[in-house]
């Protein structure tokens, strides 16, 4: 994404979370918590300003959260371990744009700008933005080659969004508007590994344990209301789960891709690195009609560095659903 008015730093290993109201729980003292997210990453946008809101940066004190000041920030506000927002109550239309793992670095990208005709396909990495659509729209963004989109509000889609591998954009043709942004040409995800959970050769062959794990379940559903159904099976497990993973060692950038069943909404785990922590992996999304669904964790680049191989555990936090899976990738950036 753009940081600076004259030099572009491409992000490299930002995931965008868009949370809205429909997340929110009513917490400790009558407070809404309106978002909760763990790990590191950005604030760069809200929208909804009916009411006092007040956010908590890295368990920190609690603070007036000015929607103005947020959106003026170039960087966006920062956050290290953990963000809290809290309101009075839920206002209508809350959403609030969050980048997780923010790490951006120099790379040379070149300006792109385009009609907004209701569908756009953007090769490469890089940010894009579609400032000037009328409230109430919603686009749908698949980056990287995920098969879950990304839904972002209108009032958010003016903020750049990172993306690395591709993205493809999808909403209502709005005459007037334009799809803005950078790209660096040429960078894909190219798939290094997979570990299907459900299936002993390959348990084996990365080295699985895992604990209390359920029974393996199969399922018929969609990844969205217009794809196909589809046939496959998964398992949850409350407790650590241990495996290997083989990566590119050269690679800039490496994610781990997750196919799973979203059925019971929120899950939350801590992601760990040869025993290191790394961070909280956490799926926001709730779907009982299309129970399909991925979602990616960016590893930071310290961890993966020079590695052809790296022991990854994922431990469920206490008080969340099951964490479920049917299948994980590998994914490492390349030119």
């Amino acid at each position: 994404m753009e940081r600076l008015a004259d030099e572009a730093a491409l992000d490299m290993s930002a995931v965008p979370l868009v949370l809205d109201g429909r997340a929110a729980v009513r917490g400790l003292g009558g407070l809404w918590i309106l978002a909760d997210v763990e790990g590191r990453g950005e604030l760069r946008a809200v929208r909804g300003a009916e009411g006092p809101l007040w956010v908590s940066v890295d368990d920190g004190p609690r603070e007036p959260l000015t929607l103005a000041e947020v959106g003026r920030a170039r960087a966006g506000l920062a956050f290290r371990e953990s963000l809290t927002i809290l309101g009075a109550h839920v206002p209508e239309g809350f959403a609030a744009r969050v980048d997780l793992w923010s790490d951006p670095r120099p790379a040379p990208t070149e300006a792109f700008e385009e009609p907004w005709t209701g569908a756009c396909e953007i090769e490469g990495a890089g940010w894009w933005a579609v400032p000037g659509l009328p409230s109430g729209l919603e686009l749908c963004a698949w980056a990287g080659g995920s098969r879950t989109p990304l839904r972002v509000p209108s009032e958010l889609c003016r903020v750049p969004t990172p993306f690395v591998g591709g993205v493809r954009l999808l909403g209502p043709a709005i005459e007037g508007a334009r799809v803005v942004g950078r790209r660096a040409p040429g960078w894909r995800w190219i798939e290094m590994d997979r570990l299907d959970p459900c299936d002993d050769a390959s348990r084996e062959a990365h080295a699985w344990v895992g604990q209390n794990e359920t029974a393996i379940l199969a399922l018929e559903s969609r990844f969205g209301q217009e794809g196909p159904v589809e046939c496959g099976r998964h398992r949850g497990h409350l407790n650590g789960a241990s495996f290997d993973l083989a990566i590119d060692p050269a690679a800039p950038a490496v994610r781990i891709r997750r196919t799973f069943d979203r059925f019971h909404g929120v899950q939350r785990a801590r992601v760990l690195v040869d025993g290191a922590f790394v961070g909280v992996w956490r799926s926001y999304t709730e779907d009982r009609a299309c129970r399909w669904a991925q979602d990616d964790f960016p590893l930071p680049p310290a961890a993966t560095r020079g590695r052809e191989r790296l022991r990854v555990t994922i431990d469920p936090m206490p008080g969340t659903a099951l964490w479920d899976a049917a299948g994980y990738r590998a994914l490492c950036a390349r030119p």
